[in-house]
């Protein structure tokens, strides 16, 4: 089963439009779920969640703080693991993914969720298509 997605189109704080491809997921820990469209986004290593998200959600997480470099500079993380629900366009379509490794955003301004690599694209095909579309294919069943 594939999922497919369009890209959609973000404003810059210079009044600039990007397109970005984002993915309708649902995140999940401990009985508790939320829903995002997230950037998947294939230069990152670690999926990353605000800490607000994370607290809601009731993530556990490792007790030492780790610097993590991103394209809005340097910040502070805690590491956890999480479920990710890619949902699809058609009722019941998903992939789930459990045990995701991810990277708990412990500045408050933070407010993204991007997909990143660890966890997720070695279970899918991927392909980004000329900034209109992405299109995941699940390569195995966890």
């Amino acid at each position: 089963m594939a999922l497919s997605y369009k890209f959609k189109k973000f404003r810059l704080e210079n009044g600039m439009y990007i397109k970005r491809p984002v993915v309708n997921i649902i995140l999940k820990n401990d009985g508790r779920s939320l829903e995002f469209w997230a950037i998947l986004d294939s230069g990152s290593d670690l999926t990353t969640v605000p800490n607000s998200v994370a607290g809601y959600l009731g993530l556990k997480t490792e007790d030492k703080e780790l610097d993590m470099v991103g394209y809005k500079g340097t910040g502070k993380v805690k590491q956890g693991r999480i479920t990710i629900v890619f949902k699809g366009k058609v009722q019941r379509q998903e992939e789930i993914l459990s045990n995701v490794p991810v990277a708990i955003m412990q500045d408050t301004e933070e407010e993204d969720v991007i997909i990143g690599t660890s966890g997720v694209f070695e279970n899918f095909r991927i392909i980004f298509n000329d900034s209109k579309n992405i299109s995941l294919v699940r390569l195995h069943s966890q």
